[in-house]
């Protein structure tokens, strides 16, 4: 489970994120919407030890992120919005390298040759990265790219999933199969996933946090939010309860 305790990100004299609570509960999807600049990879950061609060706490698996980093970079998979690598590495072996400092990090699932071994190979077969192991990663199009960043986010079979725009700039296919292994993931792990996009969120969150210049303006199943803010669908509830706040 994660939990957010009145979580507050400031940058100098900028606050990005402002006094937000909210629990994401096991075995569940739950999403974050808000446009540019509202305060999702901020948050996600945090959760992910990248950053620190402010003021305030965040909780992974009852431990305080700050208080133990460790902890929750060992249970946590994360996959970024435009992810960096290092260019030269080939796929495989890039995938190897992510295998080995999983171990050295504690993970019990890489703890021999042959677990590393096995799960480099379910990780090629699940994200269909085959045909490029022996590919460079500069060469590699934006589609596998996030195959890749995938991979190496499941390589350690994390309890915790934290995905920054998880299909954003992928095509059509590409978008439904990766929808497909989060969903698959949300039945037992915990996901987080950012996006921008309300089909996505109503297809695949089971909770819903909106977000508005990073503030908190709503939480709930995407019914519970349409019939909070009296519409039909999740975009509108968005639009219509964004603008409540603005006008308050």
């Amino acid at each position: 489970m994660i939990e957010l305790k009145s979580f507050t990100k400031q940058y100098g004299k900028k606050t990005a994120v402002s006094d937000i609570s909210f629990i994401c509960p096991d075995c569940m999807i739950t999403g974050l919407i808000g446009a540019n600049g509202a305060g999702k990879t901020t948050i996600l950061k945090a959760i992910c030890g990248i950053h620190y609060p402010t003021e305030g706490a965040v909780i992974v698996d009852g431990v305080s992120v700050e208080d133990n980093p460790a902890n929750a970079q060992l249970n946590i998979g994360y996959v970024s919005e435009n992810a960096v690598f290092p260019e030269n590495y080939y796929v495989l072996e890039y995938l190897k390298e992510c295998a080995y400092l999983r171990e050295k990090a504690g993970s019990a699932i890489l703890c021999d040759k042959e677990s590393k071994k096995n799960q480099i190979s379910k990780m090629i077969k699940l994200f269909s990265l085959e045909s490029v192991l022996d590919k460079k990663i500069s060469a590699l199009s934006k589609g596998y790219r996030q195959r890749l960043s995938f991979a190496q986010a499941f390589i350690h079979e994390p309890s915790i999933l934290i995905l920054d725009e998880p299909v954003s700039g992928l095509d059509p296919l590409q978008i439904s199969e990766m929808r497909s292994i989060i969903r698959e993931a949300g039945k037992t792990k915990t996901v987080l996933l950012s996006t921008h996009f309300m089909q996505e969120a109503e297809t695949l969150c089971d909770k819903i946090v909106f977000l508005h210049e990073g503030n908190k303006i709503a939480e709930g199943s995407s019914e519970e939010l349409c019939r909070k803010a009296g519409t039909d669908n999740l975009e509108d509830a968005f639009i219509k309860l964004t603008a409540a706040t603005v006008e308050m």
